[in-house]
């Protein structure tokens, strides 16, 4: 992922998801304890009204009779609430009047204390309970052991449960929306300097200004003046590389001047001036050599972009007049808006090169190609000539002579190899579909 941007939001997202999740687990969790709780207060009160509503009768066994029943629902069937007395060993001695089915196994508390049990599909609260009558016409000679115990169907408790998850998930949905939201305005606020100074290196880059001018904020403006004082620097040391070159190229005139003088004066010795003659030539291919290699200006990131179409248009009509007597017809596949940021001296003396080596070999036709793929100018140039030799990989090794290789293509093939290395590209030699050599040339620009 290689926007800052969406590695934030993503991050953002991620973290509110997490909390989120946790925060509606807790709540929700939270909500079925309380709503437990209710059902149990509710159901621990109407076992106090039980006991209220109670009595041992005449023959001494506690019940409760169905008018004085303290919920109408113990006494309609399907109400969802059924009501069970048990004796000191477990039996049913009372049950509500609308309770079907077996008899749950209810554990029996101490006296005073309950039970709240929960089942699949029923509440239950069991509560235990000595009762003593000491007055009547058949007083209890001793307090007796019972449980009193409500049993209530879960139907209305999920019911709420559902609503209030429902609620609580959507209404989390909605909060978590807004919050990313709000989270890609403050991302787009915070990082707008950043896209601002992208803009500005843009601008740069394509020549449109000189520097970056606008204020930062103080983070930044470290950042923004060490790129201004990168894009200074690289200026004027390619200005200075040029001067130093000029000086040298004219330090070296004047001593090479008097060599050729020496070797062209038939004055001095003929045998000197044979000895003199190759290592000037020598001197002179090598100073020649170096100084366009160090002129060679190589990637800039700065520097001003060139259109290459025009720049091909003008070599061929200056190798038009030179191979006058081929009438060489040329073919572009530029784009008229395709521009490289590379020194225009470069790529002048790069595509001359090679044109000029496609229109001494070719027969009749030249085909200039250039575009961008997979992020590096791509320049090919093919003939219709008759190729390269099968030992063509050799004009482009370091130091190899033109004149020593097999009769054929290969002029200004060095040149242009040193060139690519440059610019950190790569240079392949091929066969044309026209018939004859085709040169590929990358270009990381």
């Amino acid at each position: 992922m290689k926007s800052l941007r969406a590695r934030l939001l993503l991050a953002a997202t991620l973290v509110l998801l997490v909390f989120m999740l946790l925060a509606g687990a807790a709540l929700e969790q939270a909500f079925r304890s309380s709503a437990q709780q209710v059902q149990q207060d509710k159901m621990q009160a109407l076992i106090y009204a039980m006991l209220a509503a109670a009595d041992a009768g005449d023959n001494d066994v506690l019940s409760i009779s169905a008018n004085d029943l303290p919920d109408p629902r113990l006494g309609r069937v399907q109400s969802g609430l059924s009501a069970l007395i048990f004796d000191a060993k477990g039996n049913v001695i009372w049950r509500s009047s609308n309770f079907e089915g077996p008899v749950p196994q209810l554990p029996a508390p101490e006296v005073g204390g309950s039970k709240f049990i929960e089942y699949d599909d029923q509440f239950a609260l069991s509560y235990g309970v000595r009762w003593a009558v000491d007055s009547g016409p058949h007083p209890l000679a001793k307090p007796r052991r019972y449980t009193m115990a409500v049993i209530e169907d879960k139907t209305p408790y999920r019911t709420q449960l559902g609503v209030f998850r429902r609620t609580l998930w959507i209404g989390l949905g909605v909060a978590a929306a807004a919050l990313l939201l709000l989270q890609l305005l403050v991302l787009r606020w915070g990082l707008a300097p950043l896209q601002r100074l992208a803009t500005e290196l843009r601008r740069v880059e394509s020549g449109e200004q000189a520097s970056i001018q606008s204020t930062y904020p103080d983070e930044l403006m470290p950042l923004a003046a060490g790129l201004n004082t990168m894009i200074q620097s690289e200026r004027s040391q390619q200005s200075r590389y040029r001067n130093a070159l000029d000086d040298l190229a004219h330090s070296l005139k004047t001593p090479l001047a008097v060599l050729r003088g020496v070797v062209d004066d038939k004055s001095f010795d003929a045998a000197l001036r044979e000895r003199v003659r190759d290592p000037a030539g020598r001197i002179q291919e090598i100073a020649d050599h170096q100084l366009r290699k160090a002129a060679t200006a190589g990637r800039r990131s700065f520097s001003e972009p060139v259109r290459l179409r025009p720049l091909a248009e003008k070599i061929a009509g200056a190798l038009s007049k030179v191979y006058a007597d081929k009438q060489p017809e040329f073919s572009f596949v530029i784009g008229a808006t395709l521009r490289a940021r590379a020194d225009e001296g470069d790529l002048y003396e790069m595509l001359g090169n090679l044109m000029d080596n496609a229109g001494k070999w070719c027969r009749k036709h030249i085909r200039i190609k250039a575009h961008y793929a997979e992020r590096k100018l791509q320049i090919c140039v093919e003939d219709d000539g008759p190729g390269f030799p099968d030992d063509a990989d050799k004009l482009l090794q370091r130091g190899m002579r033109a004149d020593s290789l097999t009769p054929g293509q290969g002029i200004g093939l060095g040149a242009v190899a040193e060139m690519v290395r440059a610019y950190d590209g790569s240079i392949a030699l091929g066969r044309s579909e026209l018939g004859g050599g085709k040169v590929e040339v990358a270009l990381s620009v």
